[in-house]
Parts: C-alpha cells; structure tokens; sequence
C-alpha cells in the first residue's frame, strides 16, 4: 500500500505541476525593406514680381527709374512757363528723387529747330531752370538737380511740322545713383 500510496501522491504531484513551455528564442529582426525612392518632378519657382526680384535699394530705383525713362515736361512755342498738365510728370520724378536720397537728376533743356542756335540754348535752360525751381518746391534739394540746356541740339523727333516740333520743346531727367 505503501506503494499505491506513494504512486498517487506522485501523480497527484504530476498533475498539479505545470511544466513551463520550451523557451523561446527572441523573434529575429527582420530585414529592414526600404521603401523605393520617389523621384518628384522639379518644382518651378513661383513668378516674382520686379520689385520682389530686387535685392537692394539701386535696383528698385533702377526699375521705378526705368518707368518714368520717358516721362518728359512739355512746353508751348517760344515758353518757359509750365503749364498744370504737366504737373503730374514733375510730381512722378519729385517723389522718385525724394524718395532717394542717393538720387542726383539733371533736367536737360530742349527746343524745337526754329530759333537760333544761341536762343534756343538760352530758352532751354530757362526751361530747365522752370523745372528744377518746381521740383525743388516739391521737396527736392536744389544741391541734387543740375539744370542744362541742349537748346536744339537732341531732337525727339525730325519732320518740319507742328507735331514734331511739339514733342521737341520738352525738359528730360536723367537720373543717376551717386
């Protein structure tokens, strides 16, 4: 009996222990897989604006220079006098010379062919001299205009009529960065 005995308390024992699953070994890393590269088409820069473009004060007075390039103060025959439609031009180039002060302009003086050679030259700068008093009384310093006369030397256009003549009683600017 002692036997039996000794055979059920060792079942008994065998059915209440529980034996550990085998170990396992730690899952392997898989493989890393890359993901094929994308080739993205090139992305094309947006369209600037011109003054987007300028990187520096020259260059945004080059451009708002470059717009009033053939903006010109006309006068009647044989005048010195401005006329108020001519205003708005001398206000365009009053507000680029203030707003740069390393602005210098000079107003060139012109006529059309009639007239001698000498009074035409003297009626040209009196009517560079109109201009640069006007631009000065707009806020411009009179130390950054320079007033000269071309008399009938640079003509803007050529025939022998009323309509040439006018476009050549006129003042030009010529602005530079000093």
């Amino acid at each position: 009996m002692r036997r039996i005995a000794v055979l059920c308390l060792v079942s008994s024992i065998a059915a209440c222990s529980t034996t550990a699953p085998p170990p396992t070994a730690p899952p392997a890393a898989a493989p890393a897989v890359r993901a094929p590269l994308t080739v993205l088409p090139a992305a094309t820069p947006p369209k600037a604006s011109p003054v987007a473009q300028a990187e520096s004060p020259l260059q945004v007075f080059d451009q708002k220079r470059d717009t009033l390039a053939n903006v010109s103060v006309f006068f009647p025959y044989d005048s010195a006098s401005i006329a108020s439609d001519q205003y708005s031009a001398l206000d365009e180039h009053a507000n680029l010379e203030s707003a740069y002060s390393g602005d210098h302009v000079v107003v060139q003086g012109n006529c059309d062919e009639r007239g001698g050679r000498e009074y035409n030259l003297a009626l040209g700068q009196r009517r560079a001299e109109a201009v640069k008093e006007r631009l000065a009384m707009l806020g411009v310093p009179e130390a950054r205009i320079e007033a000269i006369s071309y008399g009938k030397e640079k003509p803007r256009a050529t025939c022998h009529q009323e309509k040439c003549w006018a476009q050549d009683r006129r003042v030009d600017f010529v602005e530079s960065w000093q």
